[in-house]
């Protein structure tokens, strides 16, 4: 009986870690998602409103506006690939890949344990051969 409660508390754990995880992953896909709605909007405001001191000290809504500037040079957003979320140095890091009418690009946008925007790039997507 006692090997059965101790199961069932491991298989608890377990699983609340596991939904733990997946919403941690959901939120960060809901941000990142946001930021590249806000950003296509012209909203750079909103956008710098989600950035950690370090992000608002580097980039301000005007710097903002003329990135966003050089990204639409490749048209507009034809579509976008699913999220991927992955784990580094202490981050929460969202990858998507933006396809415009001209060239694709990965938008990386790395969140801090607060979910507030600590790291923003943008990179062309190289052409397969």
């Amino acid at each position: 009986m006692r090997i059965r409660s101790l199961l069932l508390a491991a298989l608890l754990c377990a699983t609340t870690g596991s939904a733990i995880a997946q919403t941690a992953t959901s939120d960060a896909e809901a941000t990142a998602t946001r930021v590249l709605e806000q950003l296509d909007a012209g909203d750079y405001a909103a956008v710098t409103a989600t950035f950690d001191p370090q992000m608002s000290a580097a980039l301000d809504a005007d710097a903002l506006r003329q990135v966003q500037t050089q990204i639409e040079a490749a048209g507009p957003v034809t579509s976008r690939d699913a999220p991927q979320v992955t784990q580094q140095q202490g981050m929460t890091v969202v990858v998507t890949r933006i396809h415009r009418a001209q060239a694709s690009l990965d938008a990386t946008i790395a969140l801090d344990a607060e979910g507030r925007v600590a790291g923003l790039h943008f990179a062309p997507v190289a052409a397969t051969p």
